[in-house]
């Protein structure tokens, strides 16, 4: 597909999305930001179910769904992969089309920090195949360092690599009966409604939350590392920390300002939202890189003042978030 171009973005899945959205309906390019598909698709409302190694998307059903719904698409998914998946894959890629790809993460030889990390789930974008000499071209759009830094890779991964650790595929294709997207306006309201479901949210069944709740019952579920062994303690905080930071809080501080920039017009005192919005930022950084050093060090007593700070950083985010509501433009 030398026709097609490769930006980085912000998180794996919701850069893939807007891939594949342009390759469905390239009209949209210069219209549809990676927030925009975020915000619309429920990608903030995190699910967390009392497993404090796990906060994560509530579901990734549902997001591809509502997404293909926004963009009038037809969303073709699973997460059981057959022994025909390479057939299936040649057949999307003949129609020009390309495939998300759900991976598990050790079979990305590409980055050290995939080859020495812990096991994780991650998201490419398929764009070829070359059974000759047994490799993929892939795309992925988003992925982090070892030092924090965002980065992308374009290029060949093992055809055996891949099949490996693939557990899921999605792809797209135009709606014979919604040919057309919804319109700025209704994309606008959709992302609006999403966001205040986040604020409202309560507990759901079975010790269940979503929403903001999630992250206060997280952040109270804490107080169970106290009574863990030194190198669990390490292990749990390493994974708090990566459930906040990808895909978690400082993702969505992130699409905030990209679509608070992005939509000035529809959002008044913009500036000013944009400025709190920056120093929220740098606090919950700063008690992110709090949060690793204690793991580190393993100093389970310095975590209790981490976690009320916490506790009040998700109150001044639960007020910004208010105040931003009050001034969308409806």
């Amino acid at each position: 597909m030398n026709d097609f171009t490769i930006q980085s973005g912000h998180h794996c899945l919701f850069s893939g999305l807007r891939h594949l959205l342009i390759r469905e309906r390239p009209e949209l390019d210069m219209e549809v930001a990676e927030a925009d598909i975020y915000f619309q698709s429920d990608g903030m409302n995190l699910e967390y179910n009392g497993n404090l190694s796990t906060m994560w998307l509530a579901s990734q059903e549902t997001i591809l769904q509502q997404f293909a719904a926004c963009y009038g698409l037809c969303a073709q998914f699973t997460f059981e992969v057959g022994v025909a998946v390479l057939d299936i894959f040649r057949e999307i890629l003949q129609e020009n089309r390309i495939i998300l790809i759900f991976i598990r993460s050790p079979y990305l030889d590409y980055h050290a920090v995939f080859r020495d990390g812990v096991e994780r789930n991650h998201i490419l974008l398929l764009f070829g195949i070359d059974e000759v000499n047994q490799v993929a071209q892939v795309a992925d759009t988003s992925f982090l360092d070892g030092f924090g830094q965002t980065l992308s890779y374009t290029g060949p991964l093992s055809l055996s690599q891949l099949l490996a650790g693939i557990w899921g595929y999605a792809w797209f294709e135009v709606d014979p009966f919604q040919k057309t997207a919804s319109n700025a306006d209704e994309r606008y309201h959709r992302a609006i409604a999403s966001i205040k479901r986040f604020n409202h949210r309560h507990h759901l069944p079975e010790g269940r939350y979503q929403g903001l709740e999630a992250y206060r019952a997280y952040v109270a579920d804490w107080s169970r590392l106290i009574d863990m062994k030194p190198a669990e303690f390490t292990d749990t905080c390493k994974n708090m920390y990566y459930c906040l930071r990808i895909g978690g809080i400082l993702h969505q501080l992130d699409y905030f300002e990209q679509f608070i920039g992005k939509h000035r017009d529809r959002v008044g005192d913009s500036e000013g939202m944009l400025l709190q919005l920056h120093n929220n930022r740098i606090e919950w950084k700063k008690s992110l890189y709090q949060l690793y050093k204690i793991g580190l060090s393993i100093q389970p007593h310095k975590l209790q003042p981490l976690q009320e700070r916490y506790m009040s950083l998700l109150q001044t985010h639960e007020k910004w978030l208010e105040y931003f509501m009050d001034r969308a433009v409806q």
